[in-house]
This record gives structure tokens, sequence and C-alpha cells, in this order.
């Protein structure tokens, strides 16, 4: 199943941090009409009650919300934009948005020093639980950044990924670069070295993973730029050397078991913990 994504139905996780405000201008910048929604959430998880949002906070916190929702109106005519204010547990209400039709944008911190206090972020606990596409946006480093990098593996999810990402190049005009990464099995690692030939058949093998899962967005796209690369390493350090300089890096995400849907899967999520570039995050699709 294709797994391409209008650009009618976005939404914002909007509390006015600069965090928030790279979300927005990212999703204005590729917003073209539709359903436009900016989401606050007033977190209720805090059980000390001097936390609990008064009355008040809330009545003056929806009135801030649509103040900003109507500038963001004003200044794109052509979005029907709206004001959602919710309280509660923030991944659990964003989580009851997220829908394969629809992508959610959360902003992050740009990445600095180590990446254990990452590891909690929102948008990688959101990337890990969401039933539809997620966009983890950093704050902008003001570098012009171009391309669109794709993960490339033969999975469900990483289709669903190509699918994304071809027509966001092919939207905005750029190169796609499509990257596998392969490595030999692990039994051979700091052993003796791998057989030659039986190393250029498996590489032969993942070539053609490559090229299958771009076979099909060659032909819907014929006038599209693509660059398929096949790296012998690591995937995370791949796709992570490549989106360095890229407008956006998309990637699949199998998740851990069907059963405990809560993280992501380890490339995704050590890709999320070293983000530098906007990253959108794309589910398996269900059956």
């Amino acid at each position: 199943m294709m797994h391409t994504l209008t650009r009618s139905q976005t939404v914002v996780a909007w509390d006015g941090s600069e965090p928030a405000r790279a979300a927005l201008a990212w999703s204005l910048a590729r917003a073209a009409g539709g359903d436009f929604t900016l989401v606050r959430v007033l977190d209720r998880t805090v059980s000390t009650a001097d936390y609990f949002t008064e009355e008040s906070t809330t009545v003056r916190a929806r009135e801030v919300l649509k103040d900003d929702a109507d500038r963001v109106s004003a200044q794109y005519p052509t979005l029907t934009v709206h004001a959602d204010l919710r309280s509660g547990d923030p991944i659990t209400e964003l989580r009851a948005l997220s829908a394969p039709d629809t992508l959610v944008v959360v902003g992050t911190h740009r990445r600095r020093g180590s990446t254990l206090r990452y590891e909690w972020s929102m948008g990688a606990r959101l990337a890990g639980s969401a039933n539809g596409p997620i966009a983890i946006i950093p704050e902008s480093d003001d570098t012009h950044h171009t391309g669109i990098v794709v993960g490339v593996d033969g999975s469900a999810a990483s289709n669903a990924a190509v699918d994304f990402a071809a027509a966001e190049a092919d939207r905005t005009g750029q190169e796609l670069h499509a990257i596998h990464a392969w490595q030999e099995p692990l039994v051979w690692r700091d052993t003796t070295e791998p057989d030659g030939r039986f190393l250029q058949t498996l590489e032969t093998s993942h070539r053609h993973v490559l090229d299958q899962s771009l076979l099909a967005i060659s032909r819907r796209y014929p006038a599209l730029d693509i660059r398929a690369s096949l790296v012998r390493g690591a995937p995370q350090s791949a796709l992570l050397d490549a989106a360095r300089g890229a407008a956006l890096l998309v990637v699949g995400d199998h998740g851990l078991t069907a059963v405990s849907k809560v993280l992501l899967g380890s490339v995704s999520h050590s890709i999320v913990l070293n983000l530098q570039s906007p990253m959108v995050v794309i589910p398996a699709p269900s059956d």
C-alpha cells in the first residue's frame, strides 16, 4: 500500500517555545492548504497539587492559543487554522490526534552534549507509539539544507518511508537520496575476514533490495532525481552522515513488538537521539 500523505492535515504541538516555533515554521513552509491545527496540551500528569493549572490559567491559555492561531490564519489564508487546547498527558493527547493521513509535528532542542538527556524526549516517545507519521524538528541553525534522505531496508515500514520521501522530494523539486546500509553477519565481526566471494554475493543481494525498493518510485516520478547509495556499515551512522546537510530525513519505524509499541526501533531511536536535521518517522502500515 502506498503511504503518501496529503498536505491537508497537519497538527503542530505548540507552546510558544523555540522548539515549537521551529516546528511551526517548518510546517508552514510545506503547507499549501487544508486543515492546520495548533494544539497545546496542559500537562496534568504532575501529581503535586501546586502544579495543577488553575481555571483562570486555562482560560488565559485558550485565549493566547486562539490569538496565535488567528495570526497564522491571517498570514496564510489558504489554510483552515484550528486552535485545540487539551489537558492531560501530552504524549497521550498527541497520539490521539495522529493518523495515517495526518502529520503531527513536534519541535525539539538542537542536540548538544550527551544523548542521554534526549532519551525520553517527546519526539522519541511520540514517534514510537503514534498511529501515523511524526515530524521531529530541531531548532534552526540558519544553515541552508537541501535534499531528502530516506532509509531503505525492504520492509513494509521502509517502503512507506520511501513513498513519503519521494512525494516530498517531487513536491519540492529536490533530490531523493535513498540509502541502504548493510553489514556482514554478526558471527564474522571481530573474528576472521569473511570469504570474499560470499561477501560479494551478500552485497549483490543488498543491492537488489535497494533497487527493488526504488523501482516503483522511479516509474511513478520519472522526472525525480534519485541517488541510490549502498553502504557497508551501521545504518544509523550512514543515515546520520547523509542527513547532516539534508532538508529532511525520512525513516520507517519497525517498533519493538506488536504488544509493546511504546519505543522506537533501535535504528530510528538512535537517529532521534542524534538529530541535527528535520526528521519524519513513518510507522509500518497496519495489517
